[in-house]
């Protein structure tokens, strides 16, 4: 009997094993139809149900163009990251149009975009219906074209042609930022000396834009891209005329 108990005893193990076995296997085949399901829906029933969240009428739909996207979500919300340097640059139609896939996954699917000032609803609503309609540079309807504003040095131009885009999303109420406002007159009255009228040298928002180490602004560490030529240049150009307009 003694010499049968290390025959048995191996054939208790070798069952445990082979329970043990078959029981890993069933939960990888579980977790394995588990993902498969959850990538069907996200790749069909998403899509449906945010066609129908979505949804414009063919009116609006008619209304819809680069530059009302850009002017309403790009210049606004991307472009401060997605500028001029690194990355996936939004400036043009056709970057925009080259990227729209990763527009459409990092917006809807992912949620990672924007990083900092969230879509509202109607904003979404545009993203979408625009880039299901293959992303038309212009509306069916002309009329209904937003008129860009060309960059000039007076406050209001830089404060929409810049700030909003590039700067706002920090230095704004209940952001990181909040101590620096950029309204007109905070900025003039600016214990930092953040603008000093015929002044430019030495005015601290020029100084800070010009430079080219960890804190010029907007931040590099953010993911933002420095300000153009012609950015700087126009609110230079605004302080040495004594910003005043």
């Amino acid at each position: 009997m003694e010499h049968l108990f290390p025959q048995i005893l191996q054939i208790n193990l070798t069952t445990t094993f082979m329970k043990l076995l078959v029981l890993f296997f069933t939960i990888l085949i579980f977790i394995g139809s588990f993902v498969g399901c959850n990538y069907s829906i996200l790749t069909t029933g998403n899509n449906a149900d945010l066609d129908y969240k979505m949804k414009m009428s063919t009116t609006e739909q008619a209304k819809l163009s680069y530059s009302l996207i850009n002017s309403e979500i790009l210049q606004t919300k991307c472009i401060g990251c997605h500028g001029n340097s690194g990355g996936v640059n939004l400036e043009t139609y056709q970057n925009v149009f080259d990227n729209l896939s990763k527009i459409k996954t990092s917006v809807f699917s992912k949620k990672t975009m924007p990083k900092n000032n969230s879509l509202t609803a109607e904003q979404e609503k545009m993203l979408w219906n625009w880039i299901e309609l293959n992303a038309p540079e212009f509306a069916q309807t002309p009329e209904n074209e937003p008129q860009s504003e060309p960059l000039t040095p007076t406050y209001s131009s830089i404060y929409k042609n810049i700030f909003e885009s590039k700067c706002i999303s920090c230095h704004s109420p209940g952001n990181q930022a909040e101590r620096v406002p950029l309204d007109k007159q905070e900025l003039l009255d600016s214990p930092l000396e953040l603008v000093l009228p015929n002044n430019p040298d030495e005015s601290g928002l020029v100084i800070a834009v010009e430079r080219t180490d960890r804190k010029r602004m907007p931040p590099e560490k953010e993911g933002y891209a420095p300000l153009k030529d012609e950015e700087k240049a126009a609110i230079r150009k605004w302080i040495a005329d004594g910003a005043i307009n």
